[in-house]
């Protein structure tokens, strides 16, 4: 667990701080220059931070929200949460489902990217994707002296309409992160209902508690 979130960490530093007035312009359009873009971008935020996105979960959730998120397909990913239960569901309530897992996901990178250690991000080759792919998988690798490489996996889907792509799971020592919310929290909404389980969610999320969720919705 505690190698996965260092793998976590690193991923939230391959997505999550585009500088403001320097930062190259991240094209969307491009699955594998959207990622290595900011990727490089993220370095440089995050060492000049270091002290404070270690110490401080405030300000880690504040710099994903306003500089991750908007590479990530959250609403995607809740509606897969969601799963067979999405039917049972009417349009109001799967709004606020996606709107707490999405902060849920905040969370989740924060405390990941508390232990940073210096790891090295090595992104990939770029390789042009087709334009009638609306799915692709982009590998990252983990660089750690002393330690076995390790793979990033990111899996990002194309908006059919608008043309971009955002990210909406990421696979870290063959383990998925959608798949492990989906374990969390599917049969919690089954057995809840997904009202429940929004507040729950929401409960936590202004927790800035760390804990997995489950343990304090039993």
């Amino acid at each position: 667990m505690k190698l996965f979130k260092q793998l976590l960490a690193a991923a939230a530093l391959t997505l999550c701080a585009v500088l403001p007035v320097q930062a190259a312009q991240v094209d969307m359009h491009d699955p594998y220059k959207m990622l290595i873009t900011v990727a490089d971008q993220t370095f440089a935020k995050i060492k000049a931070n270091a002290d404070r996105v270690k110490s401080d979960v405030a300000y880690r959730r504040d710099l994903i929200r306003t500089e991750l998120m908007p590479y990530v397909d959250s609403t995607y990913a809740a509606y897969k949460v969601i799963g067979n239960n999405l039917k049972q569901t009417t349009k109001e309530e799967r709004a606020a489902f996606s709107d707490a897992f999405a902060e849920y996901i905040v969370a989740s990178y924060a405390d990941a990217l508390g232990k940073y250690d210096n790891q090295e991000l090595v992104p990939p080759a770029y390789q042009e994707v087709p334009a009638d792919e609306n799915m692709v998988n982009i590998k990252f690798i983990i660089r750690e002296q002393g330690k076995p490489d390790l793979e990033l996996l990111f899996k990002l889907r194309k908006n059919t309409k608008t043309g971009e792509w955002r990210a909406y799971d990421m696979v870290a020592e063959n383990i998925s992160m959608l798949s492990a919310k989906q374990s969390e929290l599917g049969p919690m909404i089954r057995e809840q209902g997904i009202a429940k389980v929004t507040d729950i969610l929401v409960k936590h999320n202004a927790s800035l508690a760390a804990a997995p969720l489950t343990s304090e919705a039993q």
